[in-house]
């Protein structure tokens, strides 16, 4: 039997602010996150599937550095999750 635990944990990513994320309100800045975290857990090239920051003081925008900070939850992706997409593979709306 092959064993198909895949790594987790929990980890502070970074991003950076964009002139345009720049002048975003608070709340407008957490939707982007979401919105990013979304993205990469449907991206192909992207390796781990990430649990977007539910408790206080898990997301820091850093306007003085430039960037929002974001602890997430994390989990390798499945290898069947990663690569080019496989043939007649249909992508949910």
């Amino acid at each position: 039997m092959t064993n198909t635990d895949r790594p987790e944990g929990e980890k502070w990513f970074e991003w950076p602010l964009t002139p345009a994320s720049a002048g975003m309100t608070a709340a407008e800045l957490i939707g982007e996150l979401y919105e990013t975290i979304s993205a990469l857990n449907r991206d192909r090239g992207w390796n781990l599937t990430m649990v977007a920051p539910a408790r206080f003081g898990e997301i820091v925008i850093d306007r003085e550095a430039g960037c929002l900070r974001a602890k997430c939850a994390w989990k390798a992706k499945d290898p069947s999750q990663l690569g080019p997409e496989p043939d007649g593979y249909v992508r949910g709306a």
